[in-house]
């Protein structure tokens, strides 16, 4: 059994456009941290008094209402989200993210906004190979991820919905 799945173009083009313009538009803002994973990434993850764009909230609907997310709480970054930028010679090491809530199962569903190459997830041991528009959901409290090294010159755009949910969900989900 599989430890993610993908959700082929799970969004479109001007979704993801919106979302990667947000990013690249506000990269330099000091609510962009490095990551602290082994590369040059910066995200918005250690941020708070910031505004992301609307479309994002509902991106997030899309998401609980595709995967039928019943009782979950959001993990302690912004309204659940973060917004990613990798550019070329970024990578990640390998970890598993922390349980924010007692009892849950700590689940990201990341979305590729950007026609990098490289920057390809690594989920325990496995390379996993993505186009723009793609969603990958995994339980990062579970499992050992990554990602291998953003190459070309083309900077790799992610956003993260993150998502506390029970034993429950996460066996009707994998």
């Amino acid at each position: 059994m599989k430890n993610y799945k993908i959700h082929k173009k799970f969004l479109n083009k001007k979704e993801c456009d919106v979302l990667s313009k947000w990013i690249v538009d506000n990269k330099n803002n000091s609510f962009f941290k490095n990551a602290e994973m082994g590369g040059i990434r910066l995200t918005t993850r250690y941020s708070d008094g910031f505004i992301f764009p609307k479309e994002a909230y509902k991106i997030k609907e899309k998401i609980i209402n595709k995967l039928k997310i019943k009782d979950f709480n959001l993990p302690g970054f912004k309204d659940g989200m973060v917004a990613s930028y990798a550019s070329p010679g970024d990578t990640c090491y390998d970890h598993k993210d922390p349980m924010w809530k007692e009892n849950t199962i700590t689940l990201h569903c990341n979305i590729k906004l950007s026609d990098n190459l490289g920057g390809n997830p690594i989920i325990d041991n496995e390379k996993i190979y993505l186009e723009k528009g793609d969603m990958w959901s995994y339980p990062v409290s579970e499992v050992m991820h990554g990602s291998d090294l953003v190459t070309g010159t083309v900077p790799r755009t992610m956003w993260v919905f993150g998502f506390c949910i029970t034993q429950g969900d996460y066996d009707r989900l994998f």
